[in-house]
């Protein structure tokens, strides 16, 4: 009982509403259906009676026994069993008898006035049945035993001619259901619809139309209100941290100018290291805040050269990275995020890895997938979904020794992945190492850009000097 109260709570409006409105409706079938049984009743009664005076009708004027037995022989194979008992036959076998059986007690009693049938209960040979007896002339009694009154199947014509008067109050009934749930339902989709397309930095202030009904307009402005405030939340905290970031530029550059002049090589070369990280923490920490991904067009680009050129740049500073795929594939993205990402996850793998692969590959749906395969220790699985969190770093993991970042680098690729609707998922690779995979759709057309030649290399390139923290 609970499993299916549960069923009907958690699911969803639109079937809430039809289930409650077809339970009545299946309760005025039902007793409409009885109602229309018990209404039918009367009809198989008088039948009976009127075959039964018909019989004894015939029985009166017929002139032979051999009539008389004819008539009996029809009368029995139309389901009316009928036995001409003596007068000593019926008082050995027949004895008054008060029937609960409402059909033989209602047919009996509109036969009593005009034949003087009675019901009694018939003995013969241990075995007893209720007939209804009829006294003729002379002593005789018929016994009638009728059959047991038919039900009518499902799709008897008696029945077919009662659908229709269903149908008037339940078709009306079931529509009236599905057009007010869709009614309630259609704003509540389309409020999951557009909070699932929604990012902190793209689309209209308000998202969610305030029209409908009261409830629901209420419901439209409460997230319109809390979108702002998270886009005022998220804004503000952009802000703090630049003017932070801008504001610890300068007493940094005066402690690197101090440290450079020290007259220590030993304590000068580990105060310019302290100071270069916190220099690179700042920038990554921007990098990070910067949300020209969201501004960016989309443009359809030849995907390979793109990778090629991530990994040609790796390359030439004697990294071992690789691209596999094809050779040329016309694709719509944002570009400087895309080379901004792959960089990011290239950069990764040399750290930790001493080969580095890119794979290309393309999806049914029109979509591509892309994997950054290295060999290097890989991540542990409980490791995989906390190292995209922002500051999470999971170097111990993959090499105590090695050098790393600050907990940014996969944050911001899920971020850019995110951003191009795709997701980004880490695997372990055979028989050591981690893959990225990273799945990107296919953009519709309205958001894509004119860019030119689709076909040429596109070599984007980044800002940063390579293999620094992006």
């Amino acid at each position: 009982m609970n499993r299916w109260r549960s069923l009907f709570l958690c699911g969803s409006i639109r079937r809430q509403i039809i289930i409650l409105t077809a339970l009545p409706i299946l309760a005025v079938v039902v007793i409409a259906s009885l109602i229309y049984s018990s209404e039918n009743k009367t009809p198989y009664k008088s039948r009976v009676a009127i075959k039964i005076q018909m019989v004894v009708s015939q029985l009166a004027v017929s002139g032979s026994p051999q009539a008389a037995d004819a008539v009996m022989t029809a009368t029995s194979q139309t389901g009316l069993k009928v036995e001409r008992l003596s007068a000593r036959t019926a008082a050995a076998e027949l004895v008054p008898f008060k029937t609960s059986d409402c059909d033989l007690a209602e047919i009996s009693g509109e036969l009593t006035s005009s034949l003087g049938a009675e019901v009694r209960k018939r003995t013969i040979a241990g075995s007893s049945e209720e007939v209804i007896a009829v006294p003729l002339a002379g002593g005789d009694v018929l016994a009638f035993t009728p059959a047991v009154r038919p039900s009518l199947p499902l799709l008897h014509p008696e029945r077919l001619l009662f659908l229709p008067k269903v149908l008037v109050v339940v078709l009306p009934m079931l529509l009236l259901a599905i057009y007010v749930g869709s009614i309630i339902t259609a704003p509540l989709t389309n409020f999951a619809r557009a909070a699932q397309a929604l990012s902190p930095d793209e689309g209209p202030d308000r998202p969610f139309e305030e029209h409908g009904p009261k409830e629901i307009s209420a419901l439209a402005r409460a997230l319109n209100d809390m979108r702002a405030r998270i886009r005022e939340m998220i804004d503000g905290r952009t802000r703090m941290v630049r003017a932070i970031s801008h504001d610890l530029r300068t007493p940094l550059t005066r402690i690197r100018m101090r440290a450079e002049r020290s007259t220590d090589p030993a304590l000068r070369d580990a105060m310019l290291t302290d100071i270069s990280r916190i220099d690179a923490m700042i920038q990554e920490t921007l990098n990070y805040l910067q949300r020209d991904v969201a501004s960016e067009a989309a443009v359809r680009v030849d995907l390979p050269s793109l990778l090629q050129t991530v990994c040609h740049d790796f390359a030439n500073l004697d990294l071992p990275v690789s691209y596999e795929g094809p050779p040329r594939l016309a694709f719509a993205c944002k570009p400087q995020a895309l080379v901004r990402a792959f960089t990011n996850l290239v950069d990764n793998g040399v750290k930790f890895a001493g080969l580095v692969t890119v794979r290309l590959e393309t999806l049914a749906d029109g979509g591509v997938r892309v994997e950054v395969a290295d060999d290097g220790p890989g991540i542990p699985q409980e490791l995989r979904a906390k190292v995209v969190e922002p500051f999470f770093k999971g170097d111990a993991s993959r090499a105590a020794t090695a050098p790393g970042g600050f907990g940014l680098g996969l944050s911001i690729v899920d971020e850019i992945v995110r951003n191009h609707g795709g997701t980004m998922t880490l695997l372990a690779s055979d028989p050591h190492g981690l893959v990225v995979r990273v799945d990107l759709p296919a953009l519709v057309e309205a958001s894509i850009a004119q860019s030119g030649d689709a076909r040429s290399p596109m070599p984007y390139r980044t800002e940063q000097p390579r293999h620094a923290p992006i």
